[in-house]
């Protein structure tokens, strides 16, 4: 019997092991970070919060749009056998439109992978 419980014992572990190795992590979440920007934040302040813009475009009309993005991916995508499993998989958006030198809008949206393939 002993040997049979350090076997379960042993085989219990490995097993959370390869799971917790395989589990995802978190990425920043961009919908609490949005409510951290009040409306009339500087440049400065959002640049602490969330660091540099993946992207920034000035507008013809005097504003700045600020974009940054995360994307959430389905977990089974690189398993051949399974990846038919439609987990998760889209893009989180956050998008901050700056008047001078201060915040006029923040938007927050999600967008569907258009790589997301039926199989």
């Amino acid at each position: 019997m002993k040997k049979w419980a350090f076997a379960t014992f042993l085989l219990l572990t490995a097993c959370f092991f390869l799971l917790t190795a395989c589990a995802t992590k978190p990425g920043p979440n961009l919908a609490s970070k949005a409510s951290l920007i009040p409306k009339g934040s500087t440049k400065m302040e959002v640049l602490s919060l969330l660091g540099p813009p993946v992207q920034a475009f000035l507008m013809p009309d005097g504003k700045e749009e600020w974009y940054y993005y995360y994307r959430v991916k389905n977990f089974w995508e690189n398993f051949p056998v399974i990846r038919a499993y439609k987990g998760e998989d889209y893009t989180e958006v956050l998008k901050i439109v700056f008047q001078g030198d201060y915040t006029q809008e923040i938007h927050y949206y999600t967008v569907e992978n258009p790589l997301k393939r039926d199989r």
